[in-house]
C-alpha cells in the first residue's frame, strides 16, 4: 500500500512538472508553450550543481540510446547535444505509426538549472520521403508539417511529436531528481 501511495505521489509530481514545462511545435520549431518567443524551457533543480546536472543527463542519455557515442556531442561539464532519431513516432494519414522522427536536443547547464532546446529536423517514412517542418508544396504533394502560412497539415502528427518531446523532458527531470536516490546499491 505504501509503495502504491508513493508511486501515485511521484507520478503526480512528475506530471505536474511536465505540465509546467511543456513545449509545442510551431512553424518556428519547438517553443515554450507558456512563452512562444522562447525556443527552450529552463528546468530548475535547486541544490544541484552544474556538474551534477551534467553527469546525471549524461548517464540518462547513455542509458536511453543503444549507441550513445553516435548521438551524443558534449562540451565537458557545460553542454550535451543529442542528435538522434526515434523510430515510428507518428503517421502521415495512416493508422499505424510509420514515420521516424529525426531531432536534435541541446542541453546547457548552470548551477540549479538546465536549458532544454529541442529542434525538429524532419520526419522520414519507410520509403525515404522526408517531411520537413515548413515547405511549399505543389498541388498533389503535401510533405511538410506546416504550410507556408503557418497552418498545421497533420494535427495528429504535431500532437505525437509534442508528446514525445514533453515525455522526454519529464523523463530527464525524473532521472535527475532520482539520480541520488538510487545511489545505495
Amino acid at each position: 500500500m505504501i509503495k502504491q501511495i508513493f508511486l501515485a505521489i511521484t507520478l503526480c509530481v512528475v506530471m505536474g512538472f511536465a505540465q509546467a514545462q511543456t513545449m509545442k511545435l510551431t512553424p518556428n520549431d519547438f517553443v515554450d508553450a507558456a512563452d512562444e518567443s522562447k525556443n527552450y524551457v529552463v528546468l530548475n533543480f535547486p541544490g544541484k550543481s552544474q556538474q551534477e546536472l551534467y553527469k546525471a543527463v549524461l548517464k540518462f542519455a547513455n542509458s536511453v540510446y543503444n549507441r550513445p557515442e553516435k548521438v551524443i556531442t558534449k562540451v565537458e561539464g557545460e553542454q550535451i547535444v543529442l542528435d538522434a532519431m526515434e523510430k515510428q513516432v507518428t503517421s502521415w494519414g495512416r493508422l499505424r505509426k510509420d514515420l521516424d522522427f529525426f531531432y536534435k536536443i541541446t542541453m546547457d547547464f548552470k548551477d540549479g538549472r538546465m536549458r532544454f532546446s529541442p529542434n525538429y529536423k524532419y520526419l522520414e517514412g519507410y520509403d525515404g520521403i522526408e517531411y520537413p517542418l515548413v515547405k511549399k508544396s505543389n498541388l498533389w504533394v503535401k510533405t511538410a508539417m506546416f504550410n507556408t502560412s503557418g497552418q498545421v497539415r497533420r494535427e495528429a502528427a504535431q500532437q505525437d511529436l509534442e508528446k514525445f518531446i514533453n515525455d522526454f523532458i519529464a523523463a530527464i527531470a525524473n532521472s535527475i531528481n532520482s539520480s541520488k536516490a538510487n545511489d545505495n546499491w
